[in-house]
């Protein structure tokens, strides 16, 4: 890398953005946030220069470095802007590359419809006796469009097709791959010998060339048609190779899929003991591998949105120092027509006075000066122009500004669908419970509460959350929060509330890295779970309160003064839980504190705890819906005209014994 950037300190552009796009395709796996950096400067040194076959070349490795980092929708406009460049230079050869890479992201999504289309464009744009190896490649791919849609005769004549090409070649790996797809093909037409053998020749040419990332998925996929056919020995055979190389490749993925299959082989084998001790292995890794991908995840959406937002920060800048520049032009040029009129006005001035005394000399000079005057207004006509040019780029700059925010507000809507779409839905809430309210109102588009929602055969677990911040930050923590409530309830089945805030304090800290980092982010939380079977109620929280009304009686109960998440100054891993007995008709309010520190009123003084429970008092005899609106109109009242200060969510609901 340090011998790279020494040549392009010394290099021109064309060279420069060359290992630039070098570097970024070395990086593209590995530091996907460095390869976008790169990736970005090639594609500004191409602009800059109108080279355009740089351009089409940096927007194609922006393609892929978003493909690794998930952002499909970035990863296909880039891949086809990448194409129409290629298309308007006429290069055939790059044409065939944008549309093979945009096959490749399309199969991913299994949009199969798509992925054929422009797998297909890419093959018929090529002259099959210059690019073998690429004709080869495309035909591989079309025929494993042909295998995932059942398409089974055309698969299998193009998966030929490519193997005879790699067979001239003499690339063992593409042969082993077009055997691959084929065995798969015949699998599904029910010839599982023919199958067999072909995956067998798929290994030996996979083993050959090293690819043991191939291998493990062809001996995977072989214990799946030994399983089918019920021969367990060689199932077993093969599922004990294939966790031996996912051993040695430290590949999570592919040590579960071995496990899980040697657990269906020993279940069958009626070996139960050893079959549970593969299951809870596979088990096991699943976490690790769900960890280590939402830790990825986090990772690719801070390296999008720092990425996004230097960019801007970079535009912004560029923007305001050019405005500079053209208000400082615009005023030197004022002045010099202010200063050049009066001196026009001084030396008509002298020259009259003089005409008293030396008329036919004055009336001379006053012809050269009526010149100069005309030649002066001439000038200043011109600086007129040249004024209004410049507010005219003024104006274009601050149109730019304009689409830029209009850009970033467009995507936080996009966030702002996306963060809705995880909120449980209220037909689903209502089958459980039959009066309650929700008033949900982020101070930003999107918000760092969030409410959640499970329900089982006898109970019904509800959550409020807080999350560190609000906005884009908070919305970050809620999607996190989210995730884990729903790993933690629906798939580890925990319905035990304080359980379930020890679980999610302990994943916080593990996911966030917090031990080992300056990272403080967590969330205040509160959870109940009504136990339908023996009529109670069950709550814990972490630095928030329940508040419920029985017999008229209101009664407050605190959560343990900690937050989910690494919390120096009260270390607490254990939370107390609640118990309370269903009698009539009972009110239970779950909120954060964004309705209590509401600033307004006639002193512009916080709402206060003490308003928020008299108010609840007040109405809470009446429908549910009805408190939810009054809360409402009530709040909206206190702000007036001050501003909101925090994101506000509460949830009230009422049970009957």
């Amino acid at each position: 890398m340090d011998s790279l950037l020494n040549v392009a300190e010394n290099s021109n552009d064309s060279i420069k953005a060359s290992i630039y796009l070098d570097l970024a395709i070395g990086y593209r796996s590995v530091q996907p946030d460095v390869a976008l950096k790169y990736a970005n400067d090639a594609l500004k040194l191409a602009k800059q220069n109108d080279n355009y076959t740089a351009k089409a070349s940096a927007l194609h490795v922006l393609g892929a470095i978003y493909t690794v980092l998930g952002d499909y929708e970035k990863a296909i406009s880039n891949l086809l802007e990448s194409l129409r460049n290629y298309e308007l230079l006429g290069d055939s050869k790059g044409v065939a590359n944008s549309s093979n890479s945009l096959g490749i992201l399309y199969f991913n999504q299994e949009d199969y419809e798509n992925a054929k289309k422009y797998y297909n464009k890419a093959l018929n744009l090529i002259d099959s006796s210059e690019y073998a190896m690429s004709t080869g490649v495309y035909k591989l791919n079309i025929g494993e469009v042909y295998q995932a849609t059942g398409e089974n005769e055309k698969a299998l004549k193009l998966e030929m097709d490519a193997y005879n090409i790699f067979n001239q070649l003499g690339d063992i790996n593409g042969m082993a791959y077009a055997l691959g797809v084929q065995a798969k093909v015949n699998y599904q037409l029910g010839n599982n010998y023919e199958a067999i053998e072909m995956t067998k020749g798929a290994l030996d040419y996979l083993i050959e060339d090293q690819d043991y990332l191939g291998a493990v998925e062809y001996l995977n996929f072989l214990v799946k048609v030994y399983i089918s056919t019920n021969k367990w020995s060689s199932a077993e055979d093969n599922a004990q190779a294939a966790l031996k190389i996912a051993r040695q490749m430290n590949s999570l993925k592919w040590k579960i899929k071995s496990f899980d299959n040697l657990s269906k082989i020993f279940y069958q084998k009626g070996m139960h003991q050893l079959a549970y001790q593969f299951k809870d292995s596979a088990y096991n890794y699943e976490n690790q591998l769900m960890d280590e991908e939402k830790q990825k995840q986090i990772a690719n959406l801070r390296v999008i949105y720092e990425s996004e937002q230097k960019e801007q920060e970079n535009e912004i800048l560029r923007i305001d120092q050019e405005l500079k520049r053209k208000q400082i032009t615009q005023q030197r040029i004022l002045n010099l027509a202010i200063i050049s009129i009066l001196v026009i006005l001084i030396v008509f001035a002298v020259v009259t006075f003089r005409a008293k005394n030396q008329k036919q000399r004055a009336n001379n000079q006053l012809r050269v000066q009526n010149e100069e005057i005309r030649q002066q207004r001439e000038e200043i006509e011109t600086q007129a122009e040249r004024l209004k040019s410049i507010n005219s780029d003024v104006v274009r700059k601050n149109e730019l500004i304009e689409e830029k925010n209009k850009n970033i507000t467009d995507s936080i809507n996009y966030a702002k669908r996306i963060q809705t779409a995880l909120l449980p839905f209220s037909h689903r809430i209502s089958k459980q419970l039959e009066d309650y309210f929700i008033y949900y109102n982020p101070k930003d588009i999107v918000s760092g509460d969030f409410y959640w929602f499970s329900e089982s055969e006898d109970k019904v677990i509800l959550a409020v959350a807080d999350c560190t911040g609000h906005g884009i930050p908070g919305a970050f923590m809620s999607f996190i929060g989210h995730d884990m409530l729903n790993h933690i309830v629906n798939f580890k089945g925990i319905t035990q509330p304080n359980e379930i805030l020890k679980q999610l304090k302990l994943s916080v800290i593990h996911i966030l890295r917090q031990e080992q980092s300056d990272n403080r982010d967590g969330m205040d939380i509160s959870i109940c779970v009504w136990d339908k079977k023996n009529n109670k109620v069950y709550f814990s929280g972490a630095n928030h309160s329940l508040i419920y009304i029985q017999n008229k009686q209101l009664q407050q109960i605190r959560g343990n003064k900690t937050t989910v998440g690494l919390d120096e100054k009260r270390n607490i891993k254990d939370f107390d839980n609640h118990e309370i007995n269903l009698v009539g008709d009972t009110c239970f309010y779950l909120f954060s504190d964004g309705y209590v520190d509401q600033f307004g009123g006639d002193r512009d003084k916080k709402f206060m705890i003490r308003n928020f429970r008299e108010l609840l008092s007040t109405n809470h005899m009446k429908k549910m819906e009805t408190q939810g609106m009054i809360l409402r109109e009530t709040i909206e009242e206190w702000m007036a005209n001050s501003e909101q200060v925090d994101d506000m969510l509460v949830w009230g609901f009422r049970v009957f014994s």
